[in-house]
Parts: C-alpha cells; sequence; structure tokens
C-alpha cells in the first residue's frame, strides 16, 4: 500500500472503527490493501494507543493523518509486502511489460527488474542505478521469448517469485535498531 493510499484508508475509517482502537485494538495492514483491526501484540500492527491520550475519534484521526508518513515508513521498514499484494501486482506488471520481460538468459540482464519501496512493487531499468540490485527470474539457457513468458509465470504463479523477494530481502525485514 503506498503511502497515498495509507491516507485514503486513515480519512474512510468510520468512527465505530476509531472507537474500537480507543478502547484498546490495535490498527493492522491488511494485505497491503486496507486497514484492519487487531491486537497490539499481534502481526502487522501499525499504531497501537500506547500512552498517548485522545479526546475523541476525530482527534485521534487527526493524529493517525499527522502521523501518517511516519507510520507507513516504519511499517514497512520492518515489514515485507504480503504475498497477496506483490504476487497480484507482479502480475499485473508482467501483463503491463510482459511476462519475458523479467526474465535473464544465460549471463544477460532482464529488461526490468523489481525493488520494493514504501510498500510498493516498482519497475527498474537499466538506467537506473539499483537496477543489478532488482528481483528477476535468471535461466541459465537460452530460450525463445515464449517459453520465457512461461518460466516466468510458472515463477510467480509457483510463489517462487515471492519466496525470491523475501530471500533477497530478508535482513533487511528481520533488523532490529
Amino acid at each position: 500500500m503506498n503511502l497515498s493510499h495509507f491516507n485514503e484508508e486513515i480519512t474512510s475509517l468510520d468512527k465505530d472503527f476509531l472507537q474500537s482502537i480507543l478502547d484498546g485494538s490495535a490498527l493492522v495492514m491488511v494485505e497491503d490493501q486496507s486497514l484492519g483491526l487487531g491486537n497490539s501484540n499481534g502481526a502487522f500492527v501499525i499504531f497501537w494507543i500506547e500512552g498517548e491520550v485522545f479526546s475523541s475519534v476525530e482527534d485521534l484521526r487527526s493524529y493517525l493523518l499527522e502521523e501518517a508518513e511516519d507510520l507507513h515508513v516504519n511499517y514497512y521498514k520492518h515489514s515485507p509486502i504480503s504475498k497477496e499484494y506483490f504476487e497480484a501486482k507482479l502480475s499485473s506488471l508482467m501483463d503491463e511489460y510482459g511476462q519475458a520481460a523479467f526474465v535473464s538468459q544465460q549471463g544477460g540482464v532482464p529488461e526490468k527488474s523489481l525493488i520494493s519501496s514504501n510498500g510498493d512493487l516498482l519497475v527498474l531499468t537499466e538506467e537506473d542505478y539499483t537496477f543489478k540490485y532488482g528481483l528477476y527470474l535468471n535461466i541459465e539457457d537460452n530460450l525463445s521469448p515464449k517459453i520465457s513468458a512461461l518460466k516466468a509465470k510458472t515463477w510467480l504463479q509457483s510463489g517462487a517469485a515471492y519466496n525470491d523477494y523475501i530471500a533477497v530481502n530478508v535482513f533487511r525485514f528481520s533488523s532490529i535498531e
């Protein structure tokens, strides 16, 4: 979920939802597509009241909107994009650029690579300085574009693309300040 969508989600929270946070529930991320309620010691927690005092649900909403950028950055600093969001986004990017665009063959480089940034999956090209660090499918053989595209589709649908994403970023998401 990018920051703009995050702000829209906070703005659309109803009074009962905000009251639940005032009553002790935590604000949590749901598959990087929406915000929900959960336990403060559970997974995907973005915010919970820990000493702050709010006089009303609107006071809480104002605080969340004011702190939205910091909450968003802190969440994605230590949390990977969800598998559901990653796979839907990569599928959309493959539809847009072609599946084979994210495949390198026998020592070559792909047309495109992927990087996660601030809750989103971004496409990189060779002009981007981080391109070589991006995620893509590496095939050791020289295959036709049609077979490369099928390999990329299988990489995505099998869950291997998400597993590669997690493997590349494991230290980033497990770091503790």
